[in-house]
């Protein structure tokens, strides 16, 4: 089948099915999260590119190849590959945890189509650009945060050296020289629009009513550890103001579009950022989300609203807080900081009737946080369990993995901040991905907390996180008693891999080791069977169902073809 552009989401590793050499552990990917360790969510910024391109004319296919995977294991990549031919294949490497998925199934498209022009972008790839371009495999890179209008000028090219030299943003390769255009498309509005009617489609079955708005691009604050921060896009993204949002326009047609999908149910909606904050885009985008085709609404709490504020959120309003730490110190030391655990309870104390639900994020890794602190975070979490039991008040805590952003001002400024960084390069992280324990793919320590004691830490708190909401009602016993066998398997894992590590080399060594991997490739096979967080102990399906990111009818009409 012959397209003009493809766009293809990698799973974190390739192939990580009946993979035996890495252990795909219970925590590794967070465990808030809903998302396995394939990662098999895209950014959403793919279907946007999909959309535009098409609005160019172009005949354009988005692949989700990682969910694919997931749901079948007897999907066949290579086979699928040779029946899908392309003048331009689009990757996205937007978060660091898919440097060795999308290289190598770049790799594998160029081996069976050579001609294929393949380009990668994301906030990762505009880190690593250089890095990027060392690749073969690899004909371009779009740097920026809003990259429709590159991809549509480099398309315009037509690989031609000299219309080449002027597409912004771009970095690409002629008679084996690498050039770097400048990053000069930096645009105060973000453009990637998505109509969610056309994502929505009615013929698909069994879909979960579960999406993702982006209200702009950037941030106003600046967390530490996060490559999406105000001070990482100034830096990496060529950009003065660090937070680009979208207009008022585009994100209310954005919602309309959402509505008026053909969809049976209400629409969950996770609107990323901080969109509520302007006072020119709350009321019209609150306008149509008071529509009863919408479900639960995420908001994303970075200061505390006023009580007044929270209650015109509605009902169905879920908010999420994340002080990262309830040591304000900690907090703010991550770049937070911007309440108090007592302002932050008077807030709940007031809103908890009028709303949904609230969520409280806490996170292992950060800077000034010791094990002490890390425990007394777990007694923060009972206080809050205790104080508002019978109440949707949950509290999570969950360990920075599997990498500290590069391009976050801990990694860029690693001393400053008492982080030790271990692995720098593109490379370096994509042979981390495939380390057999998730402690060696850890791109990072810090003064505090050695990637040991990040990884010890992580189950025992969780454990005993999970301990707390049981006793505290909040955790059936029937999700309880499979989440505590889940976490001692994984340790049991962990243990036992860390002893046969430690091992001479020798014939022991290598007995013990075949019986390694067998029961690697078993917790494996198991642990990717579904999807577990966090927010949902069990899977119960949901790693089943369609997301609005899986492309199940677009891949079977490509198997169809003789």
């Amino acid at each position: 089948m012959k397209f003009d552009m493809v766009l293809l989401h990698a799973p974190s590793v390739y192939d990580f099915r009946g993979r035996d050499d890495i252990l795909f552990a219970y925590l590794n990917t967070s465990a808030t999260v809903h998302v396995s360790s394939a990662f098999e969510m895209p950014p959403v910024g793919i279907i946007s590119i999909k959309q535009h391109m098409e609005k160019c004319g172009l005949n354009v296919e988005y692949f989700n190849i990682a969910s694919r995977m997931l749901k079948d294991p007897e999907f066949d990549v290579d086979d699928f590959f040779k029946r899908v031919d392309a003048d331009y294949v689009g990757i996205d490497l937007h978060w660091l945890a898919h440097a060795h998925g999308a290289i190598e199934l770049a790799r594998l498209y160029k081996s069976y189509h050579p001609h294929a022009k393949v380009m990668i972008g994301g906030i990762a790839s505009s880190y690593y650009f250089r890095d990027l371009m060392d690749y073969d495999c690899v004909d371009y890179v779009v740097r920026g945060y809003d990259t429709l209008y590159p991809i549509e000028r480099l398309v315009q090219a037509k690989n031609d050296p000299q219309a080449l030299k002027d597409v912004p943003n771009l970095c690409w390769r002629h008679d084996g020289e690498n050039h770097f255009n400048g990053l000069d498309y930096t645009p105060k509005n973000y453009s990637a629009e998505i109509d969610w009617s056309k994502v929505f489609t009615p013929d698909r079955k069994g879909l979960t009513l579960h999406s993702e708005l982006i209200p702009q691009a950037g941030c106003e604050y600046n967390c530490k550890w996060c490559a999406g921060s105000r001070s990482a896009f100034r830096r990496h993204m060529g950009t003065k103001k660090g937070v680009m949002p979208k207009t008022t326009e585009v994100l209310v047609k954005e919602l309309e579009s959402l509505r008026n999908a053909q969809t049976k149910g209400r629409q969950t909606v996770v609107m990323i950022d901080f969109w509520h904050q302007r006072k020119d885009m709350y009321k019209p985008a609150q306008a149509v989300l008071d529509d009863d085709k919408f479900g639960n609404i995420h908001y994303c709490l970075a200061r505390l609203p006023t009580p007044e504020k929270v209650k015109s959120f509605g009902k169905r309003a879920l908010l999420e807080l994340s002080p990262d730490s309830h040591d304000f110190e900690v907090s703010k030391a991550s770049g937070r900081g911007h309440y108090t655990m007592e302002q932050m309870e008077g807030l709940i104390d007031e809103t908890i009737d009028d709303v949904y639900a609230a969520e409280v994020y806490f996170m292992l890794g950060l800077p000034k946080q010791d094990e002490l602190s890390v425990w007394n975070t777990l007694d923060y979490c009972e206080h809050l369990l205790k104080k508002y039991q019978g109440k949707r008040v949950h509290p999570y805590i969950a360990p920075m993995v599997p990498f500290l952003d590069p391009g976050s001002d801990c990694y860029d400024f690693p001393e400053e901040h008492g982080y030790k960084i271990i692995h720098k390069s593109l490379e370096d992280h994509r042979q981390a991905l495939v380390s057999l324990n998730w402690r060696d793919r850890l791109n990072y320590e810090t003064d505090w907390l050695t990637r040991q004691q990040l990884l010890d830490l992580s189950y025992d708190v969780v454990r005993s996180l999970y301990v707390l909401k049981n006793k505290y009602g909040q955790l059936p016993t029937t999700f309880f008693e499979p989440a505590m066998q889940m976490i001692d398997e994984t340790r049991a894992m962990i243990d036992m891999i860390d002893g046969w590590e430690k091992m001479p080399e020798g014939a022991a060594k290598e007995i013990v080791g075949v019986d390694i991997r067998k029961r690697v490739k078993k917790y494996n096979e198991e642990q990717l069977k579904g999807v577990r967080s966090q927010q949902r102990p069990a899977d119960l399906g949901f790693s089943a169902k369609q997301q609005w990111f899986d492309t199940e009818e677009a891949i079977d009409r490509v198997l169809a073809t003789a």
